[in-house]
């Protein structure tokens, strides 16, 4: 069995071939990615055959100046990748995630509401034949809209972008059922 993980810095930290031990693990995701990459990537990676595929892309989508996109077009642009895939690989098993709660830019901008909107899209639109995981009720500040502090890095206290090992921690908590699952019904 092979699991491929695709997406931005967020996955791209996590050390996935060390918790999962039932299946092969492979980790595409590139730092600073955004969803143009990686529909540009998708060839590679579905080259690969795996028989799960992990995505959690777009918070680079906002607020980068090269792309600035609002948040109903980043939740469709995440849905044409997982489309993308399933033309390329009809039999893998596709996670989608929705994206995590961040912080306020340090020039004051707050993306976070297109976050939000981004999320709502793919809440409204993911289909039966993909798997959502929700990150955002696991991950969110009790203000409503930011990373809770016991998950973000140290040197992010504004921010709020990445994850620290509690927060892969938390994330391993609903996605390694899930994939053990998917890899058993396989």
């Amino acid at each position: 069995m092979k699991i491929v993980f695709v997406g931005d810095s967020i996955t791209a930290s996590g050390n996935w071939a060390n918790v999962i031990d039932f299946a092969e693990v492979s980790n595409f995701a590139v730092p600073g990615g955004t969803t143009d990459g990686l529909l540009e990537a998708i060839p590679e990676i579905a080259s690969t055959h795996p028989d799960v595929l992990s995505i959690l892309i777009g918070t680079n989508d906002f607020g980068n100046p090269a792309v600035n996109r609002e948040g109903a077009d980043v939740g469709a642009r995440v849905l044409a990748i997982t489309h993308k895939f399933r033309k390329h690989l009809p039999d893998t098993k596709i996670i989608v995630h929705t994206i995590l709660p961040r912080g306020v830019e340090a020039s004051g901008v707050d993306l976070r509401p297109r976050v939000l909107e981004a999320n709502k899209f793919l809440h409204s639109n993911v289909t039966s034949d993909f798997e959502l995981i929700d990150l955002w009720p696991l991950f969110v500040a009790p203000d409503g809209l930011s990373l809770a502090d016991e998950y973000v890095m140290l040197d992010e206290p504004v921010l709020k972008l990445h994850i620290n090992e509690d927060g892969y921690r938390k994330w391993e908590t609903v996605l390694l059922p899930t994939l053990q699952r998917m890899v058993s019904n396989k």
